[in-house]
């Protein structure tokens, strides 16, 4: 049962010439069979295309063939379905040959007719696997990974994805913390059609001394402890996709470098002077703005992925689409934690309607998940959340500040409150106004829309 309707390949890797045949004329009826002696003639043998089966004697004449596990390990992203044979079978060696991605161990002299039940349910197991994967990036096609009463800014998302999708262009999303960034760059990547996979980074989580190294790679003795050449982040999203999550937070002196990346698909190896060339999509995101001039991101680098621009709204932004997630995310939850809750009271739904949600979706996913794993009854009730109410307003002090007004929210009105002055100031001429209050005029547009004016 194959998608391709091909014979599945299998390469019997002995050197004991009778049992090599024996195995040759046994898998000859159901499998495409070739056959290595020794290591060097299976490395010949994968040259052109790794099988979907390797029968691997562990003792070869020139070498542990645990090695060769390693090797196709190194630049093969599906292993094939590798069954280790040896007559002098050792806990150690079944051990390290699982590790280095064995699927099966079996001393000889073993029964044959079980091993070709063994390879047929892992060949069929793995053809399904294939085809539920295909299926899911389908229907992630299909259906957009946002639960969302298509209304307001996420309707213009929506419908602008399918059209970008498959344009060879920098994509850059905008969005506070949790508002669904990767989601969104997952959905693109999954409808780009790239054959490669889409690899996720976090800027702010890398250390900043290892960055370069984790971005890049670097080859043997580059530093010290670089005891082997390692594969950075770029070359292994080659032919896919890399995101970068808060951007904004990569070391200055790596910026230049990664804009050659971007403008000429070429990169070097931490340590090497070789020149290497990539093919991949970048897709960015940022949660602060990084046409601020105070920022230290770099113009052009900034310039060259603010290719396509999504701006993502806050959940407060979005309260319409409340109820939907949260049926949503309590048919999750009930799935995750084997429960049946059918929905939330009215007086839960108020309350969630009502709140601000700072974390916004995923700070709404943790509250429903919480409340659908402790409640004991089908409907969530007003006990079983844990939302963070709003304190009462405490009386301003003598200064006529009201500090119960979190401290984001006080300066993002301040600043609303200056731009509208300058605006006043400068009888609504946009140049005039960003002169005023000190800034670009690409920095203002980017303030007009996070304020809404």
């Amino acid at each position: 049962m194959r998608e391709d309707n091909r014979r599945p390949s299998l390469l019997i890797v002995d050197d004991e010439v009778n049992f090599r045949e024996s195995l040759e004329m046994a898998f000859n009826d159901t499998f495409t069979v070739s056959v290595a002696g020794s290591l060097a003639e299976a490395k010949e043998c994968m040259k052109d295309r790794i099988p979907d089966v390797i029968l691997l004697d562990i003792r070869l004449p020139d070498g542990d063939g645990v090695e060769l596990l390693g090797e196709i390990k190194s630049y093969r992203k599906v292993m094939p379905l590798v069954f280790v044979m040896t007559a002098y079978a050792t806990v150690e060696s079944a051990v390290r040959a699982l590790k280095e991605g064995a699927v099966d161990y079996f001393i000889k002299p073993f029964d044959l007719a079980k091993l070709r039940r063994e390879i047929a349910v892992y060949l069929e197991n793995r053809f399904l696997l294939r085809k539920i994967y295909n299926l899911d990036r389908e229907l992630k096609k299909i259906a957009p990974p946002f639960t969302t009463s298509g209304t307001g800014k996420m309707k213009e998302i929506i419908n602008k994805v399918p059209m970008i999708a498959s344009l060879d262009i920098p994509v850059l999303i905008i969005g506070a913390t949790g508002t669904g960034k990767e989601r969104l760059a997952t959905w693109i990547h999954s409808l780009s059609e790239k054959k490669g996979e889409m690899l996720a980074i976090n800027c702010a989580a890398l250390p900043r001394d290892i960055f370069e190294s984790e971005l890049f790679g670097y080859v043997k003795g580059a530093f010290s402890g670089a005891v082997a050449t390692k594969e950075g982040l770029v070359e292994k999203a080659d032919g896919g996709t890399l995101f970068l999550d808060e951007i904004g937070e990569i070391p200055e002196a790596v910026q230049s470098k990664f804009l050659r990346v971007l403008e000429d698909g070429v990169y070097y190896k931490l340590g090497d002077t070789r020149e290497r060339r990539v093919s991949l999509r970048i897709i960015s995101a940022s949660s602060r703005d990084l046409a601020d001039p105070a920022s230290p991101f770099r113009r052009e680098l900034f310039y060259r992925i603010n290719g396509i621009t999504f701006d993502l709204p806050l959940l407060r932004e979005r309260r319409d689409d409340i109820p939907l997630l949260v049926s949503t995310f309590i048919a999750e939850a009930n799935y995750a934690y084997k429960k049946e809750v059918r929905g939330v009271s009215p007086e839960v739904m108020k309350q969630l309607m009502s709140h601000d949600w700072p974390g916004n979706i995923r700070e709404l996913k943790w509250c429903i998940n919480r409340a659908v794993a402790i409640t004991v009854k089908d409907i969530v009730h007003i006990e079983d959340t844990a939302i963070e109410t709003k304190p009462d307003k405490v009386p301003s002090g003598q200064d006529g500040v009201d500090y119960s007004i979190p401290f984001a929210e006080a300066m993002g009105d301040l600043e609303k409150k200056y731009i509208v002055h300058a605006f006043s100031l400068a009888a609504n001429n946009k140049t005039k106004a960003a002169n005023i209050l000190g800034i670009s005029v690409r920095a203002l547009h980017y303030k007009l829309k996070i304020h809404g004016l």
